[in-house]
């Protein structure tokens, strides 16, 4: 019999055997650990400072944003379902033009002079009732060169994309705002790997200027990580990062809203961003 001592000070006597397996698996956990944190830190270099505003309501389907949008011409949503309040007030208050897509749903779930949707997913092939980032955007406005954004909640297919195009695809956004989802699963060594890959691709040519932690689902812990399940990411390319000498970033930031009202708010954790 041995006796193992927690990191919370508390204390188990098992048989050797089990003993071994909970070693065994404290150290596989050690360095996954220890892979996270390092995708934390990464993170947090790639955070900056930018003034924001938020677009699209109080809740659910709002999102914070730099404060470019007067220079933006075109955006592009997938994933709209059936909450187009982010699409409207681009369209009211900026004129900016939005290419909506989702093959949940038969339309957009608004009429606006200044919508066009397919019913579509979007996708790491353009087959069936899928298209790829770069099809739709080709199929939509060309060549065109005018400023765009992208905004895209799309529950999970974010990496089935994020893995096919590539970094100079996503670099004709001025800015990206993406849901990412099933962050818990950072914990396991394969997930990881395709965060960080994903996360670098994107680090070429953006950083990060906000994050906010959806709290539809809670945070997921490891060795006191603290890793919120689902979370909204704002990338701003960098040649569009502001310089500010004496601005240190705070959250949540005084625009962030609750995604589920019913819900208890969730704070991000301070190891990702301070």
């Amino acid at each position: 019999m041995r006796t193992i001592t927690f990191g919370d000070g508390s204390k188990i006597i098992v048989e050797n055997k089990i003993a071994d397996l909970i070693a065994t698996l404290a150290q596989r956990n050690q360095g996954t650990s220890r892979g996270v944190r390092a995708f934390i830190e990464r993170f947090k270099q790639k955070y900056v400072y930018c003034d924001l505003v938020r677009v699209g309501g109080e809740g659910d389907g709002g999102y914070l944003l730099p404060d470019i949008l007067s220079n933006v011409s075109y955006c592009f949503s997938p994933g709209v379902s059936n909450v187009a309040t982010f699409e409207q007030e681009l369209s009211h208050k900026y004129n900016i033009k939005s290419y909506m897509a989702d093959a949940s749903v038969e339309k957009a779930p608004l009429e606006d002079e200044n919508f066009s949707f397919i019913p579509k997913f979007l996708g790491s092939a353009t087959k069936d009732n899928f298209i790829t980032l770069s099809d739709w955007m080709q199929n939509s406005i060309g060549d065109n060169k005018s400023s765009k954004i992208l905004q895209m909640d799309i529950e999970g297919g974010e990496y089935d994309v994020l893995t096919f195009e590539d970094s100079q695809i996503l670099a004709s956004f001025s800015t990206m705002i993406i849901e990412f989802h099933w962050l818990d699963q950072m914990f396991q060594p394969n997930f990881l790997k395709m965060m960080s890959a994903i996360f670098e691709k994107i680090y070429k040519n953006f950083s990060i200027c906000h994050v906010h932690p959806n709290n539809c689902c809670g945070i997921a812990t490891l060795d006191e990580i603290q890793v919120p399940r689902v979370m909204e990411v704002t990338f701003i390319r960098n040649d569009l990062v502001p310089v500010y000498l004496a601005k240190t970033i705070e959250l949540p930031h005084e625009l962030d809203r609750k995604n589920v009202m019913g819900n208890q708010d969730l704070i991000m954790p301070e190891i990702w961003w301070k």
